[in-house]
This record gives structure tokens, C-alpha cells and sequence, in this order.
């Protein structure tokens, strides 16, 4: 056989192949990247069950008969039940590669907000605590330092460093303060009940209930000593929250990478970027009074450090 008939072979296996209800998305896909544990696991158990309703649907003569298929039929119906168990998993197909050779990325099917921050979620729980005396956050604008009894020292360029009081995170409508943090659910359920039951924490706030939940439970994401579990618990209720959309891969305004989310709220639409690989909220930019009436805010580094300065 020449070499473009085998070519061609190869072509007509694979078109054959890839035909079945999904096939022809799959293909042009591109390459996916590796699942989580837990996602794996969902796929497995949508596997395991297409399997058993295909069979206990087929009378026992097609079972039997089905057992001498062609190499190329078996594989045709995995792929169809793997297309089936990704959907059902809530899998994000990037890609996939029908031969043997190295596949190229074709194109891109966006995540939905919910798969995005449960895999966040299951980065967020196995990030360090770390330890140190001060909390710091280092915005494009400043430094502060916050210790456990809620003393900060904020340090701004070309300034004298100003020690005042920090007057602690807000969700919902109660105000936490370090030690709070700590005692704070970490049960997502709840934790949504308390960012969709936020008020107004004074007058002068023009936002409206669902935004300033959402900016609350972002806020605390970004530049509050929340531990590995509760920042979890933070990203899985976010995940349930209404409203809230992928934009998509973007650069911050410090030039990083990261994925963007929307909120749209009756004042205008909040975004926020988070980098996935690390579960970091890089930047954070809200509506005040109207939609273009914006805050922004970098977050450039945030951790625990025994030192001011």
C-alpha cells in the first residue's frame, strides 16, 4: 500500500471514527487539559451508567452479538459514551486527538462560571496557610500590614507610614475581623445564604444587594487572611451565585494573565480576575453610582510576613 493510500485510510478510519452525536465538536475542539480528581470521577460514574442502560436496554440477542463487533465499532461506542460522560460531568472540552500523532488546537468552548470556581475551589483547598505576625496586602497603590488584634500600619511611597485601626471584613450584614475569620462557616450553602442576604453596610452606598454581595465575597478573596478552607468554601458559593458569567482569558492591569468573571447587578457589571492555576484574585473592578462611575483594585501580592516594610 503507497503512502497516500494509507493516508487516506487513516483519514476515512477517523471520519468514521469521530461518527456519532457530539463527534464533530469534539474533534474540532483542540487538546484538553487534565481534569480534576474529582471531575475524573464524575466521568467515570456517567461511563458506568451509559453502559448499563445501553445494555440492559438491548435484548440479549444484540448483547451476544455485540460482543464481535469490529475493533473499530468498540471503538466508536467508547468515544460516544465518553462524549455523553464529559457533558454529564460538567467537563470543558478543549480538545481531543483521534490517531496516534500529536494533535493541534482547533479552537476553544468557553468554561461555564460554575465549573470555573469549583475547579478554583479545589485549588484554594490545597494552598498553604503559611504563618507570619502581619497579614500583607500590596495594592498598585499601597501597602498595609494588619495585625490579629486589627492594628494596621499602612505604608504609601514617599510618605510617612500611617498606623490606624482596620475595621475588619464585611459578608452580609455582619463585620469580621481576624479571629472572626477563622470561626467563619466554611460551608458553601451558608456562605451563599449570607452573600445573597447582604445589606448595606451605610447610607451612602449606592450598589445594589446582589452586587454588594458579590464584591464582599471577592473582597475577602482578595486581601483577607481567609484560610485555605474557607477561601474553598468561598469560590463553591460563588459557583451558585445567579448573575455571575465567564469573560474569559485577559491581562491585568499589572499585565498578568488570568480569567475574568462578570457580575451583572442592577447598578452595572462588576469583574473580577483570578488566576486558576492559583486561586488569586489579581483585580477587582466595581461599579460606585453608576456603571461608569468605576473602583478598580490591584492586588499585586497578598500573605502572611513577620516584617513592616
Amino acid at each position: 500500500m503507497s503512502t497516500h493510500d494509507m493516508e487516506e485510510t487513516g483519514v476515512i478510519e477517523r471520519q468514521a471514527l469521530m461518527d456519532f452525536p457530539g463527534g464533530k465538536a469534539l474533534q474540532a475542539a483542540g487538546r484538553v487539559e487534565p481534569p480534576s480528581a474529582q471531575v475524573l470521577a464524575r466521568a467515570l460514574a456517567a461511563v458506568e451508567e451509559a453502559v448499563r442502560e445501553d445494555v440492559g436496554r438491548a435484548p440479549r440477542e444484540e448483547v451476544r452479538k455485540d460482543a464481535v463487533v469490529t475493533p473499530l465499532r468498540k471503538r466508536r461506542r467508547v468515544l460516544a459514551v465518553l462524549a455523553l460522560a464529559a457533558v454529564a460531568a460538567g467537563v470543558t472540552v478543549v480538545g481531543v486527538n483521534t490517531d496516534t500523532g500529536t494533535g493541534t488546537r482547533h479552537g476553544t468552548q468557553p468554561q461555564s462560571a460554575s465549573v470555573f470556581l469549583n475547579n478554583v475551589a479545589e485549588v484554594a483547598a490545597t494552598q498553604s496557610a503559611g504563618s507570619g505576625r502581619y497579614w500583607k496586602v500590596r495594592t498598585n497603590s499601597a501597602e498595609s500590614y494588619i495585625t490579629r488584634s486589627m492594628d494596621a500600619t499602612y505604608v504609601i511611597s514617599g510618605k510617612t507610614p500611617r498606623k490606624t485601626r482596620f475595621p475588619g471584613w464585611r459578608l452580609g450584614s455582619k463585620t469580621y475581623d481576624w479571629n472572626g475569620l477563622d470561626r467563619l462557616t466554611t460551608n458553601p450553602a451558608l456562605l451563599l445564604r449570607q452573600i445573597e442576604t447582604t445589606t448595606k453596610a451605610s447610607a451612602d452606598q449606592d450598589e445594589d444587594a446582589g452586587t454588594l454581595g458579590f464584591v464582599q465575597a471577592t473582597t475577602l478573596l482578595a486581601n483577607a487572611p481567609a484560610g485555605p478552607r474557607l477561601r474553598s468554601g468561598l469560590f463553591r458559593a460563588l459557583a451558585e451565585l445567579k448573575g455571575v458569567t465567564v469573560v474569559g482569558t485577559v491581562k491585568d492591569s499589572a499585565g498578568r494573565t488570568g480569567t475574568e468573571l462578570a457580575y451583572h447587578g442592577g447598578v452595572g457589571t462588576t469583574k473580577v480576575i483570578i488566576a486558576p492555576k492559583t486561586g488569586t484574585l489579581l483585580e477587582l473592578t466595581e461599579p460606585w453610582r453608576t456603571e461608569n462611575d468605576q473602583r478598580r483594585a490591584t492586588y499585586l501580592s497578598t500573605g502572611l510576613t513577620d516584617t513592616i516594610g
